[in-house]
């Protein structure tokens, strides 16, 4: 059934890559009939919910009709401002798990238009990496077909939001990330699969045959921005421009968290940099209940001591999933008031004892809701945002140390990421994602990597600027980097640090 909803265009999410281990990918049968379940998807189906089988490995021998659990999301905004044919630039944020767009008036720099759509490509899987290895077992054309579907989906909604035709578009800049940026134009990304991961020369306009370039006027010019170092993207260097890092004079640390994350800090006339395999719980990719950041996900958490908990959901409404945003918070106050202890594993007892649940296979929960509806966050949800937060807090100690620059001199930490202005930063300082040192200096900016295409398809000579920038960028190995492992196990403590 994945392979068929592929063929279809239907956006199944399959973190694993099809392999049946994420039971992400489910599907309810409502006629038809499908192939029984072997022993690989009934061990994938223990934490899905009754009734819903694995497309990656559902089998059909006759007609069936199928809906999927949970269709992919997009978000969309609109602007105020504008005229209806003002000419437009649109910047474009691939990003591993969504792809988003923005449609600025290009005489007056006012904001029509928005939108994020779910990246088609997730059903190859949830990293980089799964979508390398797909790319290099022959499904490259395919990856690269997804890819642009995504971006023009993007632009497409985009394009309602703001309700002008996407002819009005005279300028294209799209930022994504090195692996992303490669599979958009068809470029052999073997040499990322295998040390020292050196990036294709993505430096380049879109082809001419893209797919992209099919929704917009004829002679619009589609630029793609090139990687700053190894899996420092496209998307670091739009971040770089708009966060203001490139202007090396003042220390500003950039953290981004997405699935790839990246670090950047500007000061003493430099730029260090470093890039980490965060995973997708950033994003509320491969939760038990997770989803994108739109209408219905959670994004704010609030427990009292008496085990009250209230929940803050995205335009209103019934609470259906967890953002990436709603899972740091509800970590952080499960933390807060003792129900998960520093090594991640929840305690017994406790003002939350009586919403305790075992989910399948010995696996513990804890609902934040009514028991039979509302939202659980399983221990496997709080290990991969151990694995997350450690990953950037070994990146932000390594890319700080490198630079020389002290932490009490950096003026301003910049958080970027899907989640908008939904995340609390006492709750990254508490759960030791960022140094306590930074408190009272963390700001929040959003998509950045969105923002500085943006930014950029107003003025291209920006890119000249963020270009010499990017020369001068110092790149951070992590996996070569001494320590690093015995690092990563200890940064998965939920508590507080300091550099």
């Amino acid at each position: 059934m994945l392979e068929a909803a592929r063929k279809a265009g239907v956006g199944l999410s399959a973190a694993c890559g099809g392999r049946g281990v994420c039971g992400e990918c489910g599907v309810r049968v409502l006629s038809g009939h499908l192939v029984p379940p072997d022993d690989a998807e009934v061990a994938g189906l223990v934490r899905a919910p009754e009734g819903v089988r694995l497309a990656c490995r559902a089998r059909v021998t006759a007609p069936a009709v199928l809906r999927p659990v949970m269709v992919a999301a997009r978000s969309v905004s609109r602007s105020e401002y504008g005229g209806e044919g003002a000419d437009l630039v649109a910047g474009v944020d691939l990003g591993t798990t969504s792809v988003a767009a923005v449609l600025i008036e290009e005489g007056s720099g006012r904001e029509r238009g928005r939108a994020s759509v779910a990246n088609r490509q997730q059903s190859y899987g949830a990293d980089v990496v799964s979508r390398i290895a797909a790319a290099l077992d022959g499904g490259a054309q395919e990856l690269r077909g997804l890819a642009e579907e995504s971006v023009c989906d993007a632009l497409l909604s985009a394009a309602r939001a703001a309700a002008v035709p996407l002819s009005n578009v005279r300028r294209v800049v799209i930022a994504g990330n090195t692996v992303m940026a490669s599979l958009l134009i068809g470029a052999d990304v073997t040499s990322l699969a295998a040390y020292p991961f050196t990036p294709p020369d993505l430096d380049s306009e879109l082809p001419i045959d893209s797919a992209v370039r099919s929704l917009l006027a004829e002679g619009v010019r589609v630029t793609l921005l090139p990687p700053m170092a190894g899996f420092i993207g496209g998307d670091a260097l739009a971040a770089v421009v708009s966060g203001g890092l490139t202007d090396l004079s003042h220390s500003r640390l950039l953290v981004d968290l997405g699935t790839n994350a990246e670090i950047l800090l500007s000061g003493n006339g430099t730029l260090s940099g470093a890039s980490t395999a965060a995973g997708s719980a950033f994003e509320g990719v491969g939760l038990f209940c997770g989803g994108p950041a739109v209408d219905g996900a959670v994004e704010r958490v609030v427990i009292d001591e008496a085990g009250s908990v209230e929940l803050t959901v995205i335009g209103g409404g019934d609470a259906r999933w967890l953002s990436g945003a709603g899972l740091i918070s509800a970590v952080a106050e499960l933390v807060r008031i003792g129900a998960v202890n520093h090594q991640g594993a929840f305690v017994e007892g406790g003002p939350l004892g009586r919403r305790m649940t075992i989910l399948g296979q010995g696996v513990a929960g804890v609902c934040l809701g009514e028991r039979e509806t509302g939202i659980v966050i399983s221990q496997l949800d709080i290990r991969a945002l151990q694995l997350a937060k450690a990953a950037v807090r070994v990146g932000v100690e390594a890319v700080v140390s490198a630079s020389g620059i002290p932490a009490a001199r950096i003026d301003e930490v910049l958080v970027a990421g899907a989640f908008g202005k939904a995340l609390w930063p006492e709750d990254l300082l508490n759960l030791g994602v960022l140094p306590t040192n930074f408190r009272g200096r963390v700001r929040q900016v959003g998509n950045a990597a969105l923002d500085g295409a943006a930014a950029i398809a107003l003025d291209p000579d920006v890119l000249d600027n963020a270009r010499a920038t990017a020369r001068e960028l110092r790149h951070i190995d992590l996996a070569t980097t001494s320590g690093f492992g015995v690092a990563l196990i200890a940064a998965t403590a939920l508590e507080p640090f300091s550099v």
